[in-house]
Protein backbone atom coordinates (compact mmCIF):
# COMPACT_ATOMS: atom_id res chain seq x y z
CA UNK A 1 0.00 0.00 0.00
CA UNK A 2 1.47 3.15 -1.11
CA UNK A 3 1.47 6.23 0.79
CA UNK A 4 -1.55 8.18 -0.88
CA UNK A 5 -3.65 4.99 -0.18
CA UNK A 6 -2.76 5.21 3.33
CA UNK A 7 -3.47 8.81 3.87
CA UNK A 8 -6.52 8.44 1.55
CA UNK A 9 -7.67 5.67 4.25
CA UNK A 10 -6.63 8.02 7.56
CA UNK A 11 -9.24 10.40 6.07
CA UNK A 12 -11.83 7.81 5.61
CA UNK A 13 -11.55 6.87 9.31
CA UNK A 14 -11.09 10.20 10.21
CA UNK A 15 -14.42 11.11 8.90
CA UNK A 16 -16.14 8.00 9.85
CA UNK A 17 -15.42 8.74 13.62
CA UNK A 18 -16.64 12.53 13.16
CA UNK A 19 -20.16 11.19 12.05
CA UNK A 20 -20.46 8.52 14.64
CA UNK A 21 -19.54 11.77 17.23
CA UNK A 22 -21.98 13.76 15.67
CA UNK A 23 -24.39 11.14 15.63
CA UNK A 24 -24.44 10.26 19.22
CA UNK A 25 -23.42 13.74 20.19
CA UNK A 26 -25.96 15.07 23.15
CA UNK A 27 -27.66 17.88 22.81
CA UNK A 28 -29.71 18.47 26.18
CA UNK A 29 -32.79 18.93 23.68
CA UNK A 30 -34.97 16.02 25.51
CA UNK A 31 -33.86 17.64 28.64
CA UNK A 32 -35.67 20.92 28.54
CA UNK A 33 -39.05 21.39 29.93
CA UNK A 34 -41.03 23.21 26.93
CA UNK A 35 -42.47 26.63 29.33
CA UNK A 36 -45.38 26.89 26.04
CA UNK A 37 -48.46 25.82 26.71
CA UNK A 38 -49.74 22.30 25.24
CA UNK A 39 -52.83 21.04 24.23
CA UNK A 40 -52.57 18.89 27.85
CA UNK A 41 -52.23 21.74 29.77
CA UNK A 42 -55.02 23.77 28.12
CA UNK A 43 -57.65 20.87 28.35
CA UNK A 44 -56.79 20.27 32.00
CA UNK A 45 -57.65 24.23 32.89
CA UNK A 46 -60.63 24.61 30.74
CA UNK A 47 -61.70 21.29 32.76
CA UNK A 48 -61.13 22.59 36.20
CA UNK A 49 -61.57 25.74 35.30
CA UNK A 50 -65.26 25.31 34.24
CA UNK A 51 -65.72 22.75 37.51
CA UNK A 52 -64.62 25.34 39.43
CA UNK A 53 -67.16 28.08 37.81
CA UNK A 54 -70.23 25.87 37.91
CA UNK A 55 -69.66 24.75 41.95
CA UNK A 56 -68.34 28.09 42.99
CA UNK A 57 -71.68 29.78 41.56
CA UNK A 58 -74.17 27.12 41.87
CA UNK A 59 -73.66 25.09 45.53
CA UNK A 60 -74.08 27.42 48.57
CA UNK A 61 -71.29 25.89 50.52
CA UNK A 62 -71.49 29.03 52.86
CA UNK A 63 -74.39 27.72 54.22
CA UNK A 64 -72.65 24.96 55.73
CA UNK A 65 -71.04 28.02 58.20
CA UNK A 66 -73.60 29.98 58.90
CA UNK A 67 -75.54 27.03 60.39
CA UNK A 68 -73.45 27.46 63.10
CA UNK A 69 -71.18 30.41 62.30
CA UNK A 70 -73.63 33.18 62.04
CA UNK A 71 -71.18 36.40 62.21
CA UNK A 72 -69.99 37.89 59.62
CA UNK A 73 -66.95 36.76 58.08
CA UNK A 74 -67.50 32.94 59.04
CA UNK A 75 -68.09 32.12 55.08
CA UNK A 76 -64.14 32.94 54.55
CA UNK A 77 -63.80 28.71 56.71
CA UNK A 78 -64.40 27.23 53.00
CA UNK A 79 -63.54 30.32 50.69
CA UNK A 80 -60.82 27.91 49.62
CA UNK A 81 -63.03 26.07 47.43
CA UNK A 82 -62.83 28.79 45.15
CA UNK A 83 -59.08 28.75 44.24
CA UNK A 84 -58.46 24.54 44.46
CA UNK A 85 -59.08 24.19 41.14
CA UNK A 86 -55.64 26.26 40.34
CA UNK A 87 -53.43 24.33 42.63
CA UNK A 88 -55.02 21.03 41.32
CA UNK A 89 -53.90 21.81 37.84
CA UNK A 90 -50.97 23.29 38.72
CA UNK A 91 -50.05 19.81 40.43
CA UNK A 92 -50.68 18.37 37.36
CA UNK A 93 -48.83 20.38 34.52
CA UNK A 94 -46.17 22.27 36.81
CA UNK A 95 -46.85 25.41 35.25
CA UNK A 96 -47.89 28.63 36.56
CA UNK A 97 -49.26 30.05 33.82
CA UNK A 98 -52.22 27.14 34.16
CA UNK A 99 -53.16 28.89 37.17
CA UNK A 100 -53.89 31.80 35.88
CA UNK A 101 -55.85 30.15 32.14
CA UNK A 102 -57.91 28.08 34.89
CA UNK A 103 -58.65 31.31 36.76
CA UNK A 104 -59.43 33.19 34.00
CA UNK A 105 -61.79 30.36 32.44
CA UNK A 106 -63.50 30.11 35.97
CA UNK A 107 -63.83 34.20 35.93
CA UNK A 108 -65.67 34.40 32.86
CA UNK A 109 -67.84 31.20 33.69
CA UNK A 110 -69.03 32.91 36.85
CA UNK A 111 -69.52 36.09 35.11
CA UNK A 112 -71.81 34.42 31.96
CA UNK A 113 -73.43 32.82 34.91
CA UNK A 114 -74.57 36.03 36.49
CA UNK A 115 -71.89 36.23 39.60
CA UNK A 116 -73.51 39.41 41.66
CA UNK A 117 -70.15 41.15 41.59
CA UNK A 118 -70.40 41.25 37.63
CA UNK A 119 -66.70 41.45 35.88
CA UNK A 120 -65.47 41.97 39.27
CA UNK A 121 -65.41 38.85 39.65
CA UNK A 122 -63.07 37.83 36.95
CA UNK A 123 -60.61 40.45 38.32
CA UNK A 124 -60.89 38.52 41.95
CA UNK A 125 -60.28 35.44 40.19
CA UNK A 126 -57.28 36.30 38.56
CA UNK A 127 -56.36 38.10 41.70
CA UNK A 128 -56.14 34.73 43.72
CA UNK A 129 -54.61 32.87 40.88
CA UNK A 130 -51.90 35.43 40.65
CA UNK A 131 -50.83 35.07 44.49
CA UNK A 132 -51.47 31.30 44.49
CA UNK A 133 -48.56 31.27 41.78
CA UNK A 134 -46.64 34.11 43.79
CA UNK A 135 -46.71 31.50 46.74
CA UNK A 136 -45.53 28.06 44.82
CA UNK A 137 -42.89 30.26 43.37
CA UNK A 138 -41.77 31.47 46.57
CA UNK A 139 -42.21 27.98 48.04
CA UNK A 140 -39.89 26.62 45.15
CA UNK A 141 -36.81 29.09 46.12
CA UNK A 142 -37.06 27.81 49.72
CA UNK A 143 -37.35 23.76 48.87
CA UNK A 144 -40.70 23.83 49.82
CA UNK A 145 -42.49 23.34 46.11
CA UNK A 146 -43.55 19.62 46.75
CA UNK A 147 -44.14 19.47 50.74
CA UNK A 148 -47.23 19.91 52.78
CA UNK A 149 -46.10 22.98 54.46
CA UNK A 150 -45.33 24.06 50.90
CA UNK A 151 -48.62 23.63 49.49
CA UNK A 152 -50.19 24.91 52.45
CA UNK A 153 -48.64 28.35 53.08
CA UNK A 154 -48.75 28.95 48.83
CA UNK A 155 -52.69 27.80 48.92
CA UNK A 156 -53.13 29.99 52.28
CA UNK A 157 -51.06 32.93 50.46
CA UNK A 158 -53.20 32.47 46.68
CA UNK A 159 -56.82 32.81 49.00
CA UNK A 160 -56.31 35.23 51.60
CA UNK A 161 -55.88 38.52 49.43
CA UNK A 162 -59.46 38.34 48.58
CA UNK A 163 -60.75 38.68 51.81
CA UNK A 164 -59.36 42.15 52.46
CA UNK A 165 -60.42 43.18 49.18
CA UNK A 166 -64.36 41.93 49.16
CA UNK A 167 -64.43 43.63 52.94
CA UNK A 168 -63.00 46.82 52.10
CA UNK A 169 -65.15 47.43 48.91
CA UNK A 170 -68.28 46.27 51.35
CA UNK A 171 -67.16 48.92 53.26
CA UNK A 172 -67.47 47.39 56.32
CA UNK A 173 -65.92 50.06 58.37
CA UNK A 174 -68.95 49.73 61.24
CA UNK A 175 -67.91 45.97 62.16
CA UNK A 176 -65.84 45.66 65.14
CA UNK A 177 -62.07 45.37 64.09
CA UNK A 178 -62.02 41.70 65.94
CA UNK A 179 -64.61 40.55 63.09
CA UNK A 180 -61.62 42.04 60.26
CA UNK A 181 -59.35 39.90 61.85
CA UNK A 182 -61.09 36.86 62.12
CA UNK A 183 -62.22 36.83 58.63
CA UNK A 184 -59.11 37.27 57.41
CA UNK A 185 -57.29 34.18 59.59
CA UNK A 186 -60.42 32.16 58.44
CA UNK A 187 -59.33 32.85 54.86
CA UNK A 188 -55.67 31.95 55.30
CA UNK A 189 -56.63 28.96 57.26
CA UNK A 190 -59.04 27.53 54.17
CA UNK A 191 -56.18 28.59 51.88
CA UNK A 192 -54.05 26.42 53.56
CA UNK A 193 -56.57 23.40 54.77
CA UNK A 194 -58.64 23.08 51.35
CA UNK A 195 -56.37 25.04 48.74
CA UNK A 196 -53.30 23.98 49.52
CA UNK A 197 -53.49 20.37 51.56
CA UNK A 198 -56.84 19.22 50.02
CA UNK A 199 -55.76 20.16 46.78
CA UNK A 200 -52.45 18.51 46.96
CA UNK A 201 -54.05 15.38 48.36
CA UNK A 202 -56.45 15.60 45.33
CA UNK A 203 -53.44 15.83 42.70
CA UNK A 204 -51.86 13.51 44.21
CA UNK A 205 -55.16 10.51 44.06
CA UNK A 206 -55.37 11.94 40.06
CA UNK A 207 -52.03 11.09 39.22
CA UNK A 208 -52.42 7.82 41.34
CA UNK A 209 -55.52 6.75 39.14
CA UNK A 210 -53.23 7.13 35.88
CA UNK A 211 -54.38 10.67 34.74
CA UNK A 212 -51.40 11.71 32.61
CA UNK A 213 -49.37 14.90 33.83
CA UNK A 214 -47.98 17.21 31.24
CA UNK A 215 -44.66 17.64 33.03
Amino acid sequence: MNEKEKNNDLNLDSKNSEIKEEKYKETGMGLEKSKNLSTLDLIYSAILGVMGGIISSLIPFSLLIKVWYPLTGGTQLVSGHHVIWASIVYGLTRKKQNIMVTMSVKGILEFLLGDPWGLIIIFVNLMEGFFLALGFFLMEKIGEGETKLGWGIAGGFGNFFQAPFFWIINQRWHLHFTLWILAFMFAFISGILITGILGRAIKNYIIKAGVPTSF
